[in-house]
């Protein structure tokens, strides 16, 4: 039987073209023909046929029609069609041309995957926890392959467990709100090492209608490391101006205490005045472990001091005595309130003691004698929005008009012992929290700083409440007489007390350990930070908190001042903090 090719062709639903070395069309299937409506009773080119042009194109000749690139797709529109070129090398005077109608939306999306895979940022895909897709990028970032990953769960790349948390949290949201969410994740390459990549989050649906959720993020690694660099550079350089202008403040606090025993070793017959000098140096020292705290809430980083909310007109109350030690005995702070029993703001504690110390500092600095500093607050709506409004007025010298626009200013300051930073961060934290710091003044009658602040709601969400004899803490102290003093005061409150004197001793009893709600640990212990001790008791009890015992200020910068004691310490103040957490 004979074979007739052409008829064969003529049946395919792909369009043949063979072409010999001057472009020329020798042969064109059935398809083809219907395609552009071709007639081949006069010579035509290949290149006229797809493109109109009366030449063939230098590059496509180059690149395309030769038989060191064999096979060769390209796409090509006509009209509203979209068709698929193969060019295949046939012979030496030959080349087979292959047209095939192509479904758009297909094309596209693998256009998509392609453009994807060129991209110089992580881009993967996560359908119910498990790695569905990795671009090149992510590939070569991470260190595996996509087979390696394919159906993988996705947090196991997450370094920390407390961030794995987190970051599941967060992936569950975007799926059942169907929302797009920033995300700042550490991932772990193959090696063991951890970079940093900042991004979105954000859910589609597949073929089968189940959701995908797609991470796209930047390496953010190498910035991060530099703003630290900068940061510390920043930090130790007005830290060194902030602590000299501290010293006086410290100095006095001393001076005192020292006449208080003075006159104790004058009373030493005299129970009642002993009682009263003893108070009062209580209360002196107690301003003295303040003004460390003030120390440590300096070096603190503010992405975690804007999360948190204070009662401001507590909060005020609470630290009077602490202003007007500030302040001196020659100045009156007074506070003004009108009828603002409460009033939420952005900012933690630590840093509204900071914003205070800055203005309460320079307006001591600007009254000679005695004087006046008013702190007056009151509501008003602006632009939409409710704000706090703090007045600082104080009865100085003064600003002058030609210095008012400079006072912001870095570096800018008039006084001989100054960084002149203290207004300039004031202003920029104020900023940070969605405030803003107005100011006017008037030679020898004084000066009026004027801080927006935003008025926060506030729901407060109690712990379950648990008593003391239901409440298990594991506390690590290598120094045994605070060990075994801590253990003892912690016990007659009824806690139960898990005590340890290193990680070693921790981890060689955690089996022995049956509940745990609370980790209280020296923060640098001789053979293991705090902090890693914390990670592993997290591992086997999920919901315990933690509470670190310091006296290292420097350490402490990044850590919640809410899970943090600064040595020396009040048993008080160690029980308030454990309610706050636990509570």
């Amino acid at each position: 039987m004979e074979i007739r090719f052409d008829e064969i062709l003529n049946r395919l639903d792909t369009g043949v073209l063979i072409v010999d070395k001057n472009y020329y069309i020798i042969y064109a299937n059935k398809k083809v023909k219907e395609i552009f409506n071709l007639d081949l009773s006069s010579p035509i080119t290949c290149y006229s046929l797809f493109y109109q042009y009366s030449d063939p194109c230098v590059s496509c000749v180059k690149e395309y029609l030769t038989p060191e690139k064999p096979e060769v797709k390209l796409s090509f529109s006509l009209g509203k069609k979209l068709y698929l070129i193969e060019y295949s090398y046939f012979s030496e005077d030959k080349i087979m041309i292959l047209i095939r109608d192509v479904d758009e939306e297909s094309y596209y999306k693998n256009s998509y995957f392609r453009l994807l895979e060129t991209l110089p940022f992580l881009i993967i895909f996560i359908k119910k926890g498990k790695i569905k897709y990795l671009n090149s990028f992510s590939e070569k970032n991470l260190g595996y392959t996509k087979q390696e990953l394919f159906d993988k769960t996705f947090t196991e790349l997450i370094i920390s467990p407390e961030e794995r948390f987190n970051i599941e949290k967060t992936f569950n949201e975007v799926l059942a709100e169907e929302k797009e969410e920033e995300i700042l994740i550490n991932l772990v390459n193959r090696e063991g090492k951890s970079k940093t990549y900042l991004g979105k989050c954000f859910a589609i649906n597949d073929i089968d209608k189940e959701k995908i959720l797609i991470i796209a993020g930047i390496d953010v690694t190498e910035f991060l490391d530099l703003r630290q660099r900068l940061d510390s550079i920043h930090k130790t350089q007005s830290f060194g101006s902030f602590l000299r202008s501290m010293v006086h403040d410290f100095n006095n606090i001393l001076q005192q205490v020292g006449e208080y025993l003075k006159d104790i070793k004058e009373n030493i017959n005299n129970p009642q005045k002993i009682s009263k000098y003893l108070n009062l140096t209580e209360k002196t020292l107690s301003s003295w472990i303040d003004l460390n705290k003030l120390l440590l809430d300096y070096t603190k980083e503010f992405r975690e001091i804007e999360k948190k909310r204070t009662e401001i007109i507590g909060f005020m109350k609470n630290n009077l005595e602490l202003f007007q030690l500030i302040a001196g005995s020659h100045i009156f702070i007074q506070l003004d309130f009108n009828y603002l029993s409460s009033a939420w703001v952005p900012g933690d504690e630590s840093f509204w003691r900071y914003i205070f110390l800055n203005f309460i500092s320079n307006a001591k600095d600007a009254i000679e004698g005695e004087g006046t500093i008013s702190l007056i607050f009151r509501t008003k709506i602006e632009d939409g929005g409710k704000y706090l409004l703090i007045f600082i007025k104080d009865t100085g010298c003064g600003i002058p008009e030609e210095y008012i626009d400079k006072i912001f200013q870095p570096y800018f300051t008039t006084k001989e012992k100054s960084s002149g930073l203290g207004l300039f961060l004031v202003r920029s934290h104020i900023n940070n929290i969605g405030g803003k710091i107005e100011v006017e003044s008037e030679v020898d009658k004084g000066t009026v700083f004027k801080l927006y602040v935003p008025l926060v709601e506030v729901k407060k969400v109690e712990k379950e409440r648990k008593r003391p004899e239901e409440t298990y803490i594991v506390l690590v102290e290598d120094e045994e007489e605070i060990r075994k003093n801590l253990k003892e005061i912690l016990e007659r409150e009824g806690y139960k007390v898990y005590a340890f004197s290193s990680g070693k001793e921790v981890k060689e009893n955690l089996e022995k350990i049956e509940k745990a709600d609370l980790l209280i640990s020296d923060l640098h212990l001789p053979d293991i930070k705090g902090g890693e001790l914390y990670q592993i008791l997290k591992q086997k009890f999920l919901n315990i908190d933690v509470i670190f015992l310091t006296g290292d200020i420097f350490g402490l910068a990044e850590l919640p001042s809410n899970r943090v004691i600064l040595k020396p310490f009040s048993i008080n103040d160690l029980f308030l903090k454990i309610k706050e957490l636990l509570q």
